[in-house]
């Protein structure tokens, strides 16, 4: 099976058009995230253990699970009073890996919505945050760049955010990149990468990919185009607000 890090630029251009051809049809982004992840998990599933679409709306237009997932996250951490209907909302809408519970967005306890609060409610999701840094949405609490995370950047079109080693990688104040260093260790989680980018309409949107293997810099940055292929499938769901399969009350 093909591996990361050998991939080419004609092999690239196969699977974008394999992964467009799996969308169409969707009538949603939730729809057309989960067909491509699964659609790129399948792809390299020896050395990808999983694949995920985040996307961001307001709290007003999520379906009752996801905002029942907002208050009860924002409860726990003392932040209830800061959600409202306008407070901007990442969620997880498509995900594959290697185990079952992975394959399923409506069993995560910890991404299916994540609200974008105070800088220190965001600094527990610092991967996320990155991303959503770089795109301008004023989260402003951490470096451009450290000897172990890069970020790259082709202007609004896409960005990349490579992380060499999950288990070391850390912002500068102290915050590992991949909070979960239990899972980092279980399924022994080297390179990630997560790409993003926006639609006209500020919908933001980001894939994050964890692997097992040794990736470059250089190979990972092959992999950005993988946006524009989502956002491309997508743009008319997204600019006439077709984001849930299940849509807000």
């Amino acid at each position: 099976m093909p591996r990361f890090a050998d991939y080419d630029l004609k092999a690239l251009g196969s699977l974008r058009q394999r992964l467009a051809r799996e969308m169409e049809g969707s009538t949603n982004l939730q729809e057309a995230a989960q067909r491509f992840t699964s659609g790129l998990f399948e792809e390299f599933d020896e050395s990808a253990v999983l694949v995920r679409v985040f996307a961001s709306t307001s709290f007003a237009a999520l379906p009752r699970p996801e905002r029942e997932f907002v208050i009860r996250l924002a409860t726990a951490r003392g932040a209830a009073r800061e959600v409202n209907e306008r407070t901007e909302v990442i969620c997880l809408l498509g995900t594959r890996g290697n185990r079952d519970r992975w394959n399923d967005r409506s069993r995560s306890q910890d991404h299916l919505a994540i609200p974008l609060l105070s800088v220190s409610f965001v600094k527990t999701i610092p991967m996320v945050s990155r991303l959503m840094t770089d795109l301008g949405t004023g989260i402003e609490w951490i470096e451009k760049q450290t000897s172990l995370i890069v970020v790259k950047s082709m202007g609004r079109m896409a960005q990349l955010l490579y992380v060499e080693d999950a288990a070391t990688a850390e912002t500068r104040d102290g915050f590992k990149i991949v909070t979960a260093q239990d899972f980092v260790a279980t399924h022994r989680i080297k390179t990630v990468l997560g790409l993003a980018g926006s639609y006209p309409n500020r919908t933001f949107i980001a894939i994050a990919i964890f692997t097992r293997e040794n990736m470059s810099q250089k190979q990972a940055e092959k992999f950005m185009p993988l946006v524009n292929t989502l956002k491309t499938a997508s743009m008319k769901m997204v600019m006439r607000n077709r984001i849930f399969t299940e849509h807000g009350d």
